[in-house]
């Protein structure tokens, strides 16, 4: 018994990963060709009505991908936060001649307001597609994807370690601010004192940084990673079926069809 479920974990690897949902399964270059277009529409059509269609198609992507909760966690955020300082900004230093409002020496003016609508909403809606891709593709498959279009597997690790890396000084980062609190250590409160609570986590944040690239590379060195051969995987991608084929066609198309729509509109 024990045996049999040696060899069907030991098969698993070799079939391919999928996550029972229609768009996660998607290849991922296939997703990246999607969310490439959304976040183009916006810039073509140059309307914030559009833009904020984008917005809320993303979120209706998200919903049927099952990825509504991570996605809006982050992108409700930095929508936020972008769209309101790009739109406060853009609005009260856009001159124009319809003037809305007067507060000391700035003029808010219909046309600032306009502008400001127009370049917040489409800012946020590039962004939506930068969030949404991230928790709908996991990095590894995209390397993974990209070395078998011919990518060398050099460059795709170079990028995924420093995916890795961003995420681990991350977490690395809230263990030491944890240490730092157990040791009595005030670490919340008022800005100024988790000021000085961040600068004494610098020094054992860049030596475990260091720590962690030389184990990389010896890690490297004991699986050949330069050795002059085919690079086996622990995951494998699925064979894109006709019917994805199929549906990035049409996107493509309908997407070459809008470009040409607006230019000679």
């Amino acid at each position: 018994m024990d045996m049999e479920m040696d060899y069907e974990f030991i098969n698993s690897f070799k079939k391919p990963q999928v996550q029972n949902n229609w768009f996660l399964d998607l290849n991922p270059l296939s997703k990246l060709n999607i969310i490439l277009i959304l976040a183009i529409i916006p810039i073509v059509a140059k309307s914030w009505v559009v833009s904020v269609a984008v917005i809320l198609f993303y979120f209706i992507l998200a919903t049927a991908s099952s990825r509504i909760k991570q996605f809006s966690k982050v992108y409700i955020r930095l929508g936020l936060l972008i769209g309101s300082l790009l739109f406060i900004m853009r609005a009260m230093f856009i001159p124009g001649e319809d003037v809305l409002m007067k507060l000391g020496f700035l003029t808010i003016t219909q046309e600032g307001v306009d502008h400001g609508l127009q370049f917040a909403t489409l800012v946020v809606a590039i962004c939506g597609a930068l969030v949404f891709y991230s928790v709908a593709t996991q990095a590894k498959d995209l390397m993974l994807a990209l070395e078998k279009k011919g990518v060398p597997p050099t460059g795709t690790y170079v990028i995924l370690s420093s995916l890795q890396s961003i995420i681990d000084l991350g977490s690395m980062s809230k263990l030491i601010m944890e240490s730092q609190k157990a040791r009595g250590i005030e670490t919340e409160g008022k800005a100024i004192h988790r000021i000085k609570a961040f600068f004494p986590i610098l020094g054992p944040l860049f030596l475990g940084a260091i720590s962690n690239s030389e184990e990389k590379a010896i890690a490297m060195d004991a699986r050949a990673f330069y050795a002059p051969a085919k690079n086996t995987h622990l995951r494998e991608l699925r064979l894109v079926p006709p019917s994805e084929k199929m549906i990035l066609l049409i996107v493509n198309l309908a997407f070459i069809g809008f470009i040409v729509w607006r230019v000679v509109g």
